[in-house]
């Protein structure tokens, strides 16, 4: 493809996202802008650094995950979202996963208050009683955080299971964040797994 193709094309989607961006849409479009710039620098991230190497994640454990602004109704927007991959290992770079919503529906599976660990939360308060200055202000940036989730129920959204680049996850908020920590029960896998068969399968 010719240079100048390529850049006029380039041109023509830059025009169009500007056009996006002026009409202030809301819902999906609310971080479009951040979802087109982290796009664009995990791609030359990737591109640059190529990565061989990634993190290994247990079944049921939860990531956070940047979906990106996608097409009609596709899962869009930074969410939550359950590890179904068996046998992860540090060499595969994607996963199966599960987006998780605060939104009820028909289809989706109740996972209760599952991102509001008290446990965990308590292990914190305890923390900044005995940190260093340093890191006080971490903890009660993590406090904020999940305590905000506190009552919210969660749901696992099983029509819209994604694979996903391991490269689309978020770092946790720092090292006193617990989201790596956070597993579903084996029952409520159990349950996942029954629907999944019902869904995707004629069985």
């Amino acid at each position: 493809m010719k240079e100048e193709t390529k850049h006029i094309k380039l041109m023509k989607a830059h025009d169009n996202n500007i056009k996006i961006s002026d009409m202030n849409l809301k819902d999906k479009f609310t971080e479009f802008e951040n979802s087109k710039l982290n796009e664009s620098e995990t791609l030359l991230y990737e591109i640059n650094t190529k990565p061989t190497r990634f993190k290994r994640y247990s079944r049921g454990q939860i990531v956070r995950v940047k979906f990106g602004v996608n097409i009609g109704s596709e899962f869009s927007g930074d969410h939550y979202a359950i590890v179904i991959s068996k046998k992860d290992t540090m060499n595969n770079p994607v996963l199966h996963v599960i987006p998780i919503t605060s939104k009820k529906h028909n289809y989706n599976i109740e996972l209760d208050n599952i991102l509001y660990d008290e446990e965990k939360i308590n292990e914190l308060t305890y923390l900044l009683s005995k940190e260093s200055d340093d890191n006080t202000k971490k903890i009660k940036k993590c406090l904020k955080y999940y305590s905000n989730r506190k009552g919210k129920m969660s749901y696992a959204c099983i029509k819209h299971l994604k694979t996903i680049s391991k490269l689309s996850i978020c770092k946790p908020i720092n090292e006193f964040d617990y989201i790596d920590k956070i597993k579903i029960s084996n029952d409520l896998l159990r349950v996942i797994d029954e629907e999944i068969v019902k869904e995707y399968t004629l069985l």
